[in-house]
């Protein structure tokens, strides 16, 4: 009979420390919801009120005009290379095989012609970008910064994708 009490008791001691465990963590956990949920009203309290103060416009309209017709050259580039860099790629690689027809060089050539367009495209965008980059920053207007970096960081890309192909394709083009 004794032992079975002991038995009892142990089983009672372990179903006590796992109820005082549950307890612990049931009323930790309702303290951290309660201490999360006062801090995300502190939060909600201090945006609504910061919100019509932080209120700016990214940039003033002749800036934003201006950054935009330069990333729409960038975009335009991208986008008719994008139309015909698989044709251009095309061309190159039959001019380039052995065996190739007397007309394939010369037509590879005005295509990668076409890519050179865009690139003096693209760069002359890129370069015009720096210059207004240079200036916005001489003025002293404000701006977001992180959207001038995005438009930076995709006229720059437009202009590595282009020059890239370019250089690829003239030095294949080169070597028949």
């Amino acid at each position: 009979m004794s032992v079975l009490i002991i038995i009892n008791g142990a089983v009672a001691m372990k179903n006590i420390r796992i109820s005082m465990v549950v307890l612990i963590f049931f009323c930790t956990s309702i303290g951290i919801t309660n201490m999360v949920f006062a801090s995300d009203e502190a939060n909600a309290e201090r945006i609504v009120k910061l919100l019509p103060a932080d209120f700016k416009p990214a940039f003033t309209r002749d800036t934003v005009i201006k950054l935009n017709a330069i990333v729409s050259r960038s975009f335009d580039a991208i986008n008719e290379y994008d139309a015909i860099i698989k044709g251009v790629r095309n061309a190159v690689a039959k001019a380039t095989t052995a065996g190739m027809s007397v007309g394939a060089k010369p037509d590879a050539e005005e295509k990668v012609a076409q890519i050179n367009r865009l690139y003096d495209q693209a760069k002359l965008a890129l370069v015009d970008m720096m210059a207004a980059v240079k200036e916005l920053k001489n003025s002293g207007e404000e701006y977001n910064k992180a959207i001038l970096a995005g438009m930076i960081d995709f006229v720059e890309d437009v202009e590595r994708e282009v020059s890239v192909q370019r250089v690829k394709l003239e030095k294949m083009l080169a070597a028949t």
